[in-house]
């Protein structure tokens, strides 16, 4: 059998706010304790009106919570202003990503004020992930808006509105939280010179005569856009001890389409646009100084094709960018200046001084939304673990990544989909794959079963699962958060 796309397109439509006792198989660690906090579009219709694109569905909370007794699944709606408008409306009046919604405006001015008010251009459904600022959990999105919610009843407590805070007029969704909890992120604004990625730290708590951690977090560099009228898409960033990694992908978003397409009633996704040809450009910015290098790599190209879809789709691959930091002047283009051991990566200096980069291939396929041992993130890692991108069989793997011997160890069941993956280490372990890795997954031919799955982390078996039975659609999460008891 064929992938079963249908799986990214589940349509919840009732919640499950009284905790559901699971059926646990196998054997459940008995240090293993806490939540396991998912986000993703879960409602596709409201009324006779369906979304058009699966990132326009309402933001859906799941939850995992592991105790003494098993687990339980409990979910809820993020209260936003487009879920909240459009259920009482029985009809999709917010628009989102690849939906124009339907105005409740009778008036042509009305309606021409609606779409060129920013909080009615962009819509607050959050579905992509949950992130923790100031030691407060929230639902983000690419829109500057971020949703406060409580970890233990998924009950949404707040808004935040970064547009009206800080200017912005979008922000990366996937930040990153450092270990003494100041959260590194990246801010897309409109600076003197045209559009901008501001790279800013927000503190751990309020600073003095602030009212939250959002206001002026500190400014840890700035790169300007190399396209003016169209500024990338920037979903996420790298992160090390010394570095942050930008990669301006040439995924943009044509300013002047989008406006256009507002106007004409068309969805934001038709501002979007692949330059065609051009190389990824990388800003490698240093976390102290604000200095950076410039430096280029080839990119993947990702093709549809009707019926045949997965078998046709590219699966993509893993693959490594070494990154020279001392790098002799004289250094002539022919020459790789990469040194590492083992690596088939090259860094040619140019003539202007940046680095044209050519990447290691790891992997046959790729590995998605990966997730790896919490205490090696911003620093050398062996492992980590993802959702493989191999297309063409009847269910959705996961894959164990060893950089270094590139072997890859995988989890795979028939019929079963994997949303996303969290790395738990043991206590007291020393092992970087000293853990379990947790598997939020649904199922192809039951669309209200959903079970959570633990396995070794270092071999990839299945040490047990807990299945549970739900009233209405399963949907897929985009991310997950761990939060240990």
């Amino acid at each position: 059998m064929p992938y079963d796309f249908t799986t990214l397109h589940r349509n919840c439509l009732v919640e499950q706010v009284a905790p559901l006792q699971g059926n646990v198989t196998g054997t459940l660690p008995p240090w293993l304790r806490g939540t396991y906090l998912l986000d993703g579009p879960g409602r596709m219709t409201f009324g006779e009106s369906e979304f058009n694109h699966v990132f326009d569905g309402s933001a859906l909370m799941q939850k995992f919570t592991l105790g003494e007794n098993g687990a339980t699944f409990s979910s809820r709606f993020l209260r936003s202003y487009a879920y909240t408008t459009n259920l009482e409306n029985e009809q999709i009046v917010v628009s989102e990503f690849g939906t124009t919604g339907k105005s409740l405006s009778k008036s042509k001015l009305g309606k021409l004020g609606e779409k060129l008010t920013f909080d009615k251009l962009f819509s607050d459904n959050a579905p992509v992930g949950v992130v923790v600022f100031g030691g407060e959990y929230y639902c983000i999105t690419e829109a500057p808006f971020l949703h406060k919610i409580d970890p233990s009843t998924l009950e949404t407590l707040s808004k935040v509105d970064l547009h009206k805070e800080l200017g912005i007029n979008s922000q990366c969704p996937n930040p990153k939280l450092l270990s003494d909890g100041t959260v590194i992120n990246v801010l897309h604004g409109v600076g003197a010179t045209g559009p901008k990625y501001d790279i800013v730290a927000f503190p751990k708590k309020p600073m003095e005569g602030k009212a939250s951690v959002f206001s002026k977090p500190k400014k840890v560099g700035s790169v300007d856009a190399r396209w003016k009228l169209n500024p990338c898409h920037m979903h996420t960033f790298g992160l090390t001890e010394n570095y942050v990694v930008l990669l301006e992908q040439p995924l943009t978003i044509d300013v002047k389409a989008t406006v256009t397409n507002t106007i004409r009633d068309k969805p934001f996704i038709g501002g979007m646009e692949w330059m065609e040809n051009k190389l990824v450009k990388i800003h490698l910015v240093n976390r102290e100084t604000d200095g950076y290098h410039v430096l280029f790599t080839s990119v993947l190209h990702l093709q549809e094709r009707g019926a045949t879809l997965g078998s046709e789709l590219d699966g993509g691959c893993v693959k490594r960018v070494v990154v020279p930091l001392n790098v002799p002047e004289k250094a002539v283009p022919e020459e790789n200046l990469v040194k590492l051991a083992g690596s088939r990566a090259k860094a040619q200096r140019q003539k202007d001084g940046s680095l044209l980069l050519t990447p290691d291939a790891i992997t046959k396929f790729a590995y998605e939304v990966p997730s790896l041992n919490p205490e090696h993130a911003g620093r050398r890692y062996r492992y980590f673990y993802g959702n493989s991108g191999n297309m063409t069989v009847h269910g959705g793997k996961v894959g164990k990544v060893d950089i270094d011997s590139r072997e890859v160890k995988e989890w795979y069941e028939e019929g079963m989909y994997a949303s996303v993956t969290a790395f738990v280490p043991r206590p007291g372990a020393t092992a970087e794959d000293d853990g379990v890795l947790l598997l939020a997954a649904l199922h192809s031919d039951d669309t209200k079963k959903a079970t959570l799955l633990v396995l070794d982390a270092a071999d990839m078996k299945e040490m047990g699962r807990v299945e549970f039975v739900t009233s209405s659609d399963v949907a897929r999460a985009l991310h997950g958060l761990f939060i240990p008891e």
